[in-house]
């Protein structure tokens, strides 16, 4: 039975027809789950829910999975298999269950989406607190080079608007698609635009696999409103090293991160790691989560403490002022580098009666970032959870996990390091994407 079922998820055009219970069980092995089409199978229930389609409608499902997933090649061979989709994918740009990107992160009202031209080329552009990015509207791919200045509103095809809309057919999709807008037409089929929280998809129809489809119900968000009865999908998250390519996509782009050239470092840093770090990776020039923010300083901000600004009574044992680097600031205290081991303090105070006090933030910059990183990626799932992840104390938990192996004390309240990163990520784990 289980070799039957491995190749059932392995062959699209039998995964269209299989029992999804027995899947369901089956892929309750996290070995199994983490397979290319275990995965695709686990993610479709995990966006779409569990609710019982049609194999036509069941291929849409997996096909918009298997794309946003990256399983290109397994989307084709749906595609294949399933030639009278309602409605298919062409590209994705999405945050699938459990997985925690920095990008797409559309949170609330605070992201705005346009159609624009550059030259002759259509792309989606796509702002948010960092920032403007481009995608292509043809492919999903991600643009760069764009002359912001240039752009103009794109236009709509002759016909699309004429197309039948998606929350006219019957059809089983999340609530925010009923939004979706028909922009353009390629051969006879329409593409729509969907924008979601959780990401911005095109997915088009063919006015022959919809000439008989069902109409007059519409669109039913009811299944993807509970969570289906299978496994969750595996979580998937960030690893490897922080590199200047990944710190720019996190903050906004190389010019929202503050690069120092090897002659221009602080005087008196002498911790290479850190030397290497503030040349190479970089540190974002301005991070914020509701009202915690941090901002680092300029060059010439960046100093010793000026004499007398920390009390060698708020210092702990072993740590003088002069050993230290401001570098940045939030609104809970200076921060300072440790210009011998490249540790990371704040100043701050611990309660309302106390004086200020230096605490440890963090054993290095990169630990530091990484964690405001943690913040950013985490922060849709915590503020949008699809209903396969549970709520925002689920999502927390996974969170607080990831800070956890970073370094113990960042998830850790009985720490004075735990305490003030709580403050910190306070905005993703007690407060609403409207700050309350």
């Amino acid at each position: 039975m289980t070799d039957d079922l491995d190749g059932v998820l392995a062959d699209p055009a039998r995964l269209l027809t299989a029992d999804r219970a027995a899947l369901r069980d089956h892929l309750s092995d996290d070995d199994r789950a983490r397979g290319v089409g275990g995965e695709v199978f686990l993610q479709a229930e995990a966006i779409f829910g569990g609710a019982e389609v049609t194999p036509a409608e069941f291929a849409s499902w997996l096909h918009f999975a298997a794309k946003a997933t990256g399983h290109d090649a397994y989307a084709d061979r749906i595609a294949a298999a399933g030639p009278g989709m309602p409605w298919r994918t062409v590209w994705a740009w999405w945050r699938p269950a459990h997985w925690f990107p920095v990008h797409p992160s559309l949170n609330g009202d605070y992201f705005r989406v346009r159609r624009c031209v550059d030259g002759d080329r259509e792309l989606v552009e796509v702002t948010d607190q960092r920032g403007a990015l481009w995608l292509d509207a043809a492919t999903g791919h991600r643009v760069t080079g764009v002359d912001e200045a240039a752009l103009t509103d794109a236009p709509s095809a002759t016909g699309a608007a004429e197309a039948p809309a998606l929350y006219d057919l019957d059809l089983f999709l999340p609530e925010e698609w009923v939004g979706a807008v028909a922009f353009a037409t390629d051969g006879g089929r329409t593409r729509h635009l969907v924008e979601s929280v959780h990401g911005i998809a095109v997915v088009e129809t063919d006015p022959d696999a919809l000439r008989d489809w069902p109409r007059g119900v519409g669109l039913d968000p009811t299944s993807a409103e509970e969570p289906p009865p299978g496994p969750a999908p595996a979580v998937r998250r960030s690893t490897g090293p922080l590199t200047a390519a990944r710190v720019d996509d996190a903050f906004g782009g190389a010019r929202h991160v503050v690069r120092i050239a090897e002659s221009d470092l602080p005087e008196g840093l002498v911790h290479a790691g850190s030397r290497r770090y503030l040349r190479d990776v970089g540190l974002p020039a301005w991070w914020v989560c509701h009202s915690a923010q941090y901002e680092t300083h300029p060059l010439d901000a960046m100093r010793p403490p000026a004499e007398g600004a920390l009390p060698d009574g708020s210092l702990p044992d072993g740590v003088a002022a002069a050993d230290l680097i401001a570098f940045g600031t939030t609104e809970y205290g200076e921060l300072y580098l440790h210009r011998h081991d490249g540790t990371v303090h704040i100043r701050s105070r611990l309660t309302r009666r106390t004086d200020e006090v230096l605490v440890p933030l963090a054993p290095d910059l990169d630990v530091f970032t990484r964690a405001l990183e943690a913040v950013d990626r985490y922060r849709n799932a915590c503020w949008h959870p699809y209903p396969v992840e549970g709520g925002q104390e689920d999502v927390t938990e996974l969170f607080l996990t990831e800070l956890a192996e970073l370094a113990p004390d960042l998830s850790d309240q009985d720490t004075t390091t735990g305490r003030v990163w709580s403050w910190l990520y306070a905005g993703i784990t007690e407060l609403g994407v409207d700050g309350y």
